[in-house]
């Protein structure tokens, strides 16, 4: 699924980030947050980087609201 993000970005590679492919996550991404924090936050933003190819720092770049989005595409996943 790809996501166009309302405000694009660059990452700290000089990568010009303006839409997301998110692919669905297994239970594995899921075992493997819960092995990087304790923290929900932090083991969302593992979860988010995993299924987006991002790292930690580019996800920490995203606008709140393609945050948002990017949780609403999430969550409708998880409902499907």
């Amino acid at each position: 699924m790809e996501l166009t993000l309302k405000h694009p970005f660059t990452n700290a590679a000089g990568q010009r980030i303006e839409k997301l492919t998110v692919r669905r996550a297994k239970r594995a991404d899921m075992k493997a947050a819960t092995k990087f924090s304790k923290d929900e936050g932090e083991q969302e933003d593992f979860l988010f980087a995993q299924i987006t190819g991002l790292t930690l720092e580019d996800i920490d770049q995203l606008d709140l609201a393609d945050s948002k989005a990017l949780t609403d595409t999430f969550r409708s996943m998880v409902d499907n």
